[in-house]
């Protein structure tokens, strides 16, 4: 499964608009990063993709311990 596809996924258990107001960005951002991406490379890439990207940049799986973690352990 892809990035977008688990954001769609997981915005299905609340809103878009709830999204967008809670972690202060437009709405329209929240619908993009639910969408397969266009290989133009103008779009806003998804927090999952950045946070992969950072974890692989960094080499360090801190990152997926400390979110594990605050998910108990899942």
């Amino acid at each position: 499964m892809e990035s977008h596809e688990v954001l769609r996924q997981a915005m299905r258990k609340t809103t878009r608009k709830a999204v967008a107001a809670e972690l202060g960005v437009s709405l329209s951002l929240v619908y993009k990063w639910a969408e397969k991406p266009v290989d133009d490379s103008s779009g806003s890439r998804n927090p999952l993709d950045r946070l992969l990207q950072i974890i692989q940049l960094s080499g360090d799986n801190g990152i997926v311990d400390w979110l594990c973690q605050k998910q108990g352990g899942h």
